[in-house]
């Protein structure tokens, strides 16, 4: 006999929100893969509606699931059940209003499956999850921790990656310290660190090689592949240093001036990290047919 069907929040991990703050309001994610060519279910973040009438939603941190966002009012939106286990939203007076399927909340209303809800500029849906778990990745799946400040570079590597089954988390970060940070709450609140960082070395500037220096003797488990945005090559004794100081590789970015001729390079760049994860490399027809529009675009 199948439990009921357990209700939950649904945030992409695309949302605005960081992972950091995602996580302390108590959202999770079973670390799944999402791009057009992937099996797996979206990549997000989940909170489970369980063990209480109702939860507030807002800004205020009182509030049962808040939110660190400007356009959320302090105590934005209601969610309640009823005896029947129905699921209602309800807004509060809020400044910006509660949005379902883009119609705005006037009077409380009845939530169904796939519902998607949007308070403010934070948009999530409304789940009604079956008696099994939300899928869980074997241990053997591996997990990138990426720093991509180029839309263009981080969607480029994100959905290489995945294609070939590694979950990816494009944080938003903008220094080192937030990096640090970010990597000691993985260790403290998440089931796993990650594989590998994947980080555009100017995101750690002035001293990149600061941060691999400590994270090598912090986390030396994880390893650590820098990128050189506006870098055609980088030199053997580069290569060198940048191993010595404790990064796992030093590579150049993509190049963007006609992608659809630079597939060669691209699949030796992404087959690096590939390899250094254990996982199977790309091949440069996958690339050159199942990628071609996604290329072609950006």
């Amino acid at each position: 006999m199948s439990s009921a069907p357990k209700p939950q929040l649904f945030i992409p991990a695309t949302s605005c929100l960081s992972h950091q703050a995602l996580t302390e309001g108590g959202f999770w994610t079973p670390s799944v893969s999402m791009a057009r060519f992937s099996p797996y279910p979206p990549q997000g973040y989940y909170r489970t509606l369980v063990g209480q009438a109702l939860w507030t939603l807002g800004r205020e941190k009182a509030c049962s699931i808040a939110f660190d966002d400007v356009t959320l009012s302090r105590q934005h939106a209601l969610i309640f059940t009823t005896p029947l286990q129905e699921y209602y939203l309800s807004d509060l007076g809020s400044l910006n209003g509660s949005f379902i399927n883009e119609q705005r909340v006037l009077h409380p209303t009845c939530l169904q499956h796939g519902d998607q809800v949007k308070l403010g500029r934070l948009s999530m849906e409304f789940q009604l999850a079956s008696g099994l778990e939300p899928f869980q990745p074997h241990r053997n799946q591996k997990l990138v921790l990426m720093i991509q400040p180029s839309a263009t570079q981080g969607k480029l590597w994100q959905e290489l990656l995945i294609y070939q089954g590694v979950t990816v988390i494009w944080e938003k970060l903008s220094t080192s310290e937030e990096l640090k940070t970010c990597l000691d709450n993985y260790a403290l609140n998440e089931s796993r660190l990650p594989d590998l960082l994947l980080i555009e070395a100017e995101t750690l500037d002035p001293n990149p090689y600061e941060f691999c220096r400590w994270s090598h003797e912090a986390y030396p488990s994880v390893k650590v592949v820098l990128t050189c945005r506006g870098r055609t090559e980088v030199l053997p004794s580069e290569l060198r240093w940048a191993k010595e100081q404790g990064a796992t590789d030093l590579l150049p970015a993509f190049r963007e001036d006609n992608m659809l001729t630079r597939v060669v390079d691209m699949v030796a760049q992404v087959n690096i990290v590939l390899k250094l994860l254990g996982s199977q490399e790309l091949e440069q027809q996958t690339v050159a047919t199942d990628f071609f529009s996604l290329l072609k675009d950006l």
